[in-house]
């Protein structure tokens, strides 16, 4: 999207988007309102507040990141890197898993000679004659992309690289997209949507990301009170994470990771290599030292970028769902990194090795958020088919399924003594389970005790704990924050 919409034509979009749930609808707002046409004069970001002088392990500067732990690119087939390079960043979007135009997904090897509904699209060594370059051509029928003509010099390379008996390479479809010029304008100052929220490690602050601002409340006085207010960035922050020691706040937006001092709001470096959409979710390693920035493209796929944020050195890059990662989620122990993706599945990744450790199918629909209990090997999940599932970790059967399915549970947390698993919905309900049991049939009530949470009449899609779950927050579309006592799930005032 890379025109300016209209006022009506935005409105329009957002009623029938906030109909299916306000976590997606959220997302694409900010999206569509962040992107402005190419001719339209790019308006200046905000002077960054002036970096003050800070600890070698976190310096203000930022390095130029290292390659990520790809192939070396001496070991690469030129025709093929240049031609899949073309097919993941024009084609893939609309030939993959979930979205298979013409019956033809082009994301493996298998699959792309396979063809679709037409056919087999290549025939190795005769690029004029495979239907995959035809469809490229002007006069194509049908021709493809649908709203795009690829230059000769795109075309020629995939005519190429199909004579050459169209030689396959993985690594280049698992790569994050190249970036496109973006240029953004300020954000209306009414999309105010509360897209992420988290409590200090101690419970005594809480931050709230509004629009492109970040609020620090104070959760020790009644009513919750702003004590430090700082505008991050022109577009909305979708995720926080605090540093160990509560001094400091990651801040993810589009195409960055911006770095703060809660105290004063002095900013404190950034990152921006390599990212190429939006920054949906991050995670911090309990030493504080190793960042993991969840970085999506709609329909394009959610990539992991590994950073060490003492040194600002890239360890890695890989592709970890097919479409967006809508929540990460670090184990008690640091051992484990959960996403959650709107490809329907959820995956559990061993933080040494970078590996691919679990994935769990079950959902029917986006997954939108993840969690670890700390006291049993079991992860939740919440999708878009509004269930919350709680699976064994290893064995990745499913102990117990909450929640009533008349609702999307947008959020979930799970306080980290492991006591609470916490959810809140796009209708503004929200329950607290705990003593979660295995099911041993198709009953849902015997599973756990369920504390309702005071309702809201808003639409919930970001939520955090304190860490004995004694306290709950969640923030809405409309920019509203609601706290609530778990104990007795009742709405606490705020200013």
């Amino acid at each position: 999207m890379h025109r300016a919409l209209s006022s009506r034509t935005l409105t329009r979009k957002l009623a029938t988007w906030l109909r299916q749930h306000a976590r997606l609808a959220a997302l694409a707002i900010a999206s569509m309102v962040q992107q402005a046409d190419a001719q339209t004069p790019e308006t200046p970001a905000p002077a960054p507040k002036p970096a003050v002088a800070t600890p070698a392990a976190t310096p203000a500067a930022t390095p130029a990141a290292t390659p990520s732990t790809a192939a070396p690119a001496a070991t690469q087939n030129p025709l093929a890197v240049a031609a899949l390079e073309i097919l993941r960043d024009e084609c893939v979007a609309c030939h993959r898993p979930g979205k298979v135009k013409g019956g033809l997904k082009l994301g493996t090897e298998e699959s792309l000679k396979k063809g679709g509904e037409s056919g087999p699209v290549l025939k190795p060594g005769h690029g004029e004659e495979s239907l995959l370059h035809e469809v490229l051509l002007k006069g194509g029928d049908p021709h493809m992309p649908p709203k795009k003509q690829l230059t000769p010099q795109q075309t020629d390379a995939i005519k190429a690289w199909i004579n050459a008996g169209a030689p396959w390479d993985a690594s280049v479809m698992d790569k994050p997209p190249k970036p496109q010029p973006v240029k953004l304008r300020k954000m209306p100052k009414t999309m105010e949507s509360v897209l992420s929220l988290s409590f200090s490690p101690d419970g005594s602050q809480l931050a709230v990301a509004r629009g492109g601002r970040i609020e620090i409340r104070d959760t020790k006085q009644e009513r919750f009170p702003v004590i430090q207010s700082f505008e991050v960035q022109m577009e909305a922050v979708q995720s926080l994470v605090w540093t160990p020691d509560g001094t400091h706040l990651f801040a993810g937006g589009f195409r960055k990771v911006s770095f703060w001092r809660t105290k004063d709001g002095l900013a404190e470096g950034e990152w921006s290599a390599g990212l190429v959409g939006q920054v949906t979710a991050l995670a911090l390693s309990n030493a504080g030292d190793i960042l993991w920035i969840a970085d999506s493209l709609a329909s394009r796929g959610g990539f992991l970028h590994k950073v060490g944020w003492q040194q600002r050195q890239l360890f890695k890059t890989w592709k970890a769902h097919d479409d967006s990662v809508y929540a990460l989620a670090l184990s008690a122990d640091g051992r484990w990194l959960a996403t959650a993706g709107a490809d329907r599945l959820a995956r559990r990744w061993d933080t040494a090795t970078d590996a691919l450790s679990a994935t769990y199918e079950g959902h029917t629909n986006q997954v939108l958020g993840v969690a670890f209990d700390s006291l049993k090997p079991r992860l939740a999940t919440t999708g878009a088919d509004r269930e919350i599932k709680v699976w064994d970790q290893e064995s990745r059967e499913q102990d117990a399924v909450l929640g009533d399915k008349k609702q999307v549970v947008s959020a979930i947390c799970w306080s980290k003594d492991g006591s609470r698993l916490i959810g809140v919905t796009e209708r503004g309900n929200g329950a607290v389970y705990s003593a979660i049991q295995k099911h041993t049939g198709e009953q849902r009530s015997d599973t756990s005790k369920i504390q309702k949470l005071d309702k809201v009449e808003a639409f919930l899609q970001s939520l955090s704990a304190t860490a004995d779950g004694a306290l709950i927050a969640a923030g809405a579309t409309d920019g509203r924050i609601f706290v609530w006592k778990a104990a007795d799930g009742k709405l606490q005032p705020t200013e």
